[in-house]
């Protein structure tokens, strides 16, 4: 179980915003709301909010793979919490800065999102 909640905040290199808001929480006392009696780690400001459960000392590694800036190990560890980085440039940008793309569908069922970054390198940004 996590002792305390931790934050961070990754700058988008481009304009200064937030480009992705981590908060990781530990849980609750059960009963002040769904999923709240369970550790987890959340990302907000790039694409609507992503949760992640699991682990205490999972969690709190990808938390700090992020808050390090060592955006390759946590994209093994989670690709999705880490879309907003721009693997080509090196640089982090928030979702006003890129061009994101329509979602793509295989036989009708949502598949991925893609996004082209400021510099014109397109990579998935959601899957």
């Amino acid at each position: 179980m996590l002792a305390h909640s931790r934050h961070f905040v990754a700058v988008c290199d481009r304009c200064g915003r937030a480009a992705a808001e981590f908060s990781l929480l530990p849980a609750s006392v059960k009963g002040e709301g769904p999923f709240q009696d369970r550790d987890r780690l959340e990302r907000t400001d790039f694409m609507g909010a992503v949760t992640r459960f699991g682990d205490a000392e999972e969690l709190a590694a990808l938390f700090d793979m992020v808050c390090r800036g060592d955006y390759g190990a946590a994209r093994g560890a989670d690709a999705d919490f880490v879309a907003f980085h721009c693997w080509e440039c090196g640089k982090n940008y928030c979702q006003a800065c890129w061009q994101i793309g329509p979602p793509v569908f295989d036989e009708g069922f949502y598949d991925y999102t893609l996004g082209t970054c400021p510099v014109g390198h397109e990579q998935m940004v959601d899957d």
